[in-house]
């Protein structure tokens, strides 16, 4: 069952207010702390999972919102107060910080299952429960705040004209914006995969928790370790640039390709969550777009490969496997192949030599 535990977290008593640079540099420290936890064990060994987090750092101290999948609200509050507990006492950053207040809240699932349950419903609870349902709920992000950060952002998007995106001039500007807030999102994300990658030592395949690259082709996912997240990084920097620049460069790897195409789709989510266009509207916008931006990259069949591509493949698939990777090969999208520029210009990092 999904539970979602708030908390508050106080800063020692001798801070009264936090700056602008404190409050950043806790969420980030809180972030990256939040971003390795993926369970915890709860009452009678019971494995609790930790599905996301929010944290939200204000002048006198941060919320942080954490969602779990348990077996009952005792077990989420004590798992909650578990992962703060021991993420305070391991930070030097946070010495003498404390969880000043903690609560869990049923989720509306639980509820539903208990109402269908019972056999003689009280109104008056039922109405009781379902508005505590609504206020403990996540404020909805505030679509005018988001159009006008989005609003902000968009100028820095010179690479495409005012009809990328269609000839809305509106859809140009929430596109545009969102596209450069992506940027951001996907960057810090790829970081922070990094960094679960190498603390252990692992890959795609075996890893749960990320954040980003879980969303490249899976039938790559043995490959995606914490040194091919760093290639990956500069790839997708390279592209964050080229939006930049008055003339658009399409992808000249595979690897940025697939780095833009994660942009894409980020900013499609934030458009949605922001109720400024929904999931559909945003395909059609981002469809025009991806006709000017991927030139001819063609890195979609990657994710209708429907097998790990495996050099240690079992005996059953590996003619199978063979006969993939060579036809991916043909078409220059092989794994090999993702950080080799297509257009001729041997131009490229350094660091990609070593891959």
């Amino acid at each position: 069952m999904d539970y979602a535990v708030t908390a508050e977290l106080a800063p020692p008593a001798e801070v009264v207010e936090l700056d602008a640079l404190q409050q950043e540099g806790i969420a980030a420290v809180l972030d990256r702390h939040l971003a390795l936890v993926e369970g915890v064990s709860g009452p009678g060994d019971a494995d609790i999972d930790v599905l996301d987090y929010r944290i939200t750092v204000h002048l006198t101290g941060a919320s942080v919102v954490l969602a779990l999948d348990a077996p009952s609200l005792l077990a989420a509050e004590e798992a909650a107060a578990s992962v703060l507990d021991e993420l305070i006492g391991e930070s030097e950053v946070l010495t003498g910080w404390s969880v000043a207040h903690s609560e869990v809240r049923i989720t509306e699932d639980e509820f539903n299952q208990r109402l269908a349950a019972a056999s003689d419903v009280n109104e008056e609870l039922e109405a009781a429960v379902e508005e505590a349902l609504e206020t403990s709920a996540e404020p909805a992000m505030d679509a005018e705040h988001w159009r006008a950060r989005l609003t902000e952002l968009a100028p820095q998007l010179r690479a495409f004209g005012a009809s990328a995106f269609g000839a809305d001039p509106d859809t140009h500007v929430l596109a545009a914006g969102a596209l450069i807030h992506a940027v951001r999102v996907v960057t810090d994300e790829i970081f922070y995969d990094e960094l679960a990658l190498a603390v252990n030592n692992a890959t795609v395949a075996d890893a749960v928790g990320l954040l980003v690259l879980e969303e490249l082709p899976p039938c790559y996912d043995h490959r995606y370790d914490a040194f091919f997240a760093r290639a990956f990084v500069l790839s997708s920097a390279a592209v964050a640039v080229r939006l930049t620049e008055p003339d658009w460069t399409p992808p000249r790897t595979v690897a940025e390709a697939l780095a833009l195409r994660l942009v894409v789709n980020e900013a499609r989510v934030v458009l949605e969550a922001a109720e400024l266009m929904s999931w559909d509207e945003s395909e059609t916008v981002f469809a025009a777009f991806a006709g000017r931006a991927f030139g001819d990259v063609d890195h979609d069949e990657l994710y209708e490969v429907d097998l790990p591509l495996s050099e240690d493949a079992e005996p059953e698939v590996a003619e199978q496997v063979s006969k993939v990777e060579a036809e991916l090969r043909a078409r220059g999208v092989a794994f090999a192949q993702w950080f080799i520029p297509r257009d001729g210009n041997p131009g490229r990092h350094p660091y990609f030599g070593s891959l």
